[in-house]
């Protein structure tokens, strides 16, 4: 089977032309000096640099959910990477919300072991390096699932019966209520900020297009959107206002891009249609959140939406060129960070473009489609790629290749990293666990 969407870009100017042939805009500048711009976030929360790592699951974590070996020197490499901005990886609330016996999860009898980690990353980063720890329920996608509505397309795609239980109006108020406590350990542990987690079909993010779910959080926008936005306000008012309260941020998805009713932000159609997604930004904002980690479509689903990745023969591959899906992502955050000028929004989906990433990053920050670019496959695979960028230059050899394999370990169940640019850890792992013999 040939290829119909190689990887074969020898400069920006292949890239362009590429852009031309379908259709799309993807913008480059040489004007490196945005990396070093300092971000106010929010009065007392200024990043040193406009370069974040994004919150990428290692599923390396103890049984009780905290840091293990490969948790921790994952995070020292983070810290060394230069980035202003340093997102904790998905940390669950409660028991049922993890999607595998390895994920994170902070508890008050772990907690030393969190504060252990934040003392770590500071300790190498610099206490000017910003960290925001990102809680989650995983709903359908904990083991074993938890729903709360009934989606016919995610149903189909985890051979998932009809007859599955959803969880009560009950269950849910009790999940504001350990996202709260959770957030008032992470407060405790000494990070910077707290990410409500609502995105890739995730439990709070599954509940905006309930759209047929009867009770308090299904049915009307005001419904589906209450638990996100009640978390929120418990938190605000458990952590309170001082210069040393930590930040409330979101790790949000855009739109699933899966056609309606089985997707938020979307038409009947497939189309992202942002118009919730905008109201949604703007309450949140007002209860306080200024700083969003944007994303869109699931990873279980349509990957190629928010990670752009290289064509494999035989695995399950992206119906159209990821240019086409990467233009559509930057400029889908553009829009909403040029509606709400004042907030922050970290833009992704950059690994793809390998070393020419720094010159669709700049170009990005250069005419406000984003205020931060964050790095997850990247960060995975280049040791000190903000330190880099910051010097306006990428090394080729040390860039993420797009080829899914970091996806690929996640998915056999394995600890999660690069096994072509940290092979020494990870290419026995995935040898173990991906290389049928």
């Amino acid at each position: 089977m040939s290829n119909p969407y190689k990887y074969d870009f020898k400069s920006v100017d292949d890239i362009k032309s590429k852009a031309t042939e379908l259709n799309v805009n993807i913008g480059f500048s040489d004007n490196y000096e945005v990396f070093s711009r300092k971000i106010e976030v929010e009065p007392g929360f200024t990043l040193k640099n406009s370069l974040a790592v994004h919150p990428m699951e290692g599923f390396d974590g103890k049984a009780d959910g905290s840091p293990d070996e490969l948790t921790i020197r994952r995070y020292k490499r983070f810290a060394e990477s230069g980035a202003g901005l340093l997102w904790i990886e998905a940390v669950a609330v409660q028991p049922d919300a993890r999607t595998s016996a390895r994920q994170l999860m902070i508890t008050d009898k772990n907690l030393d072991e969190y504060k252990k980690l934040v003392e770590t990353i500071k300790n190498i980063a610099g206490s000017d390096t910003k960290i925001i720890i990102q809680l989650t329920h995983s709903g359908r996608f904990s083991k074993p699932p938890v729903i709360t509505r009934h989606n016919n397309t995610l149903n189909e795609r985890m051979n998932l019966d009809p007859s599955y239980q959803c969880v009560s109006d009950d269950y849910l108020k009790k999940v504001e209520e350990t996202f709260e406590n959770a957030a008032y350990l992470s407060y405790q542990a000494g990070v910077d900020g707290i990410d409500v987690k609502a995105c890739h079909a995730y439990l709070f993010d599954e509940l905006l297009c309930a759209y047929d779910r009867e009770g308090e959080y299904g049915g009307s926008y005001e419904n589906r959107s209450r638990i996100f936005k009640n978390t929120i306000k418990r938190i605000k008012n458990r952590l309170g206002n001082s210069k040393n309260s930590p930040i409330v941020a979101s790790r949000f998805g855009l739109s699933y891009v899966i056609p309606y009713p089985d997707g938020f932000a979307t038409t009947s159609d497939g189309e992202v249609e942002l118009e919730e997604s905008i109201r949604l930004i703007g309450e949140i904002n007002r209860l306080g959140v200024n700083l969003i980690n944007v994303t869109m479509g699931t990873p279980y689903y349509n990957p190629h939406i928010n990670r752009p990745y290289d064509y494999n023969v035989g695995r399950t591959n992206p119906p159209s060129h990821p240019l086409i899906n990467l233009s559509s992502f930057i400029n889908h955050i553009g829009t909403v960070q040029k509606i709400y000028p004042n907030m922050t929004f970290i833009g992704t989906g950059y690994s793809y473009l390998r070393q020419f990433a720094i010159g669709a990053a700049a170009y990005s920050l250069e005419n406000n489609l984003a205020k931060v670019i964050g790095f997850g496959r990247g960060a995975f695979a280049y040791k000190g790629f903000a330190h880099d960028m910051l010097n306006g230059f990428m090394d080729s050899k040390k860039c993420c290749l797009a080829c899914s394999k970091c996806t690929e370990l996640m998915r056999a169940g394995a600890t999660t990293g690069c096994p072509v640019r940290d092979s020494e850890v990870y290419m026995p792992i995935y040898k173990q666990y991906c290389v049928k013999n």
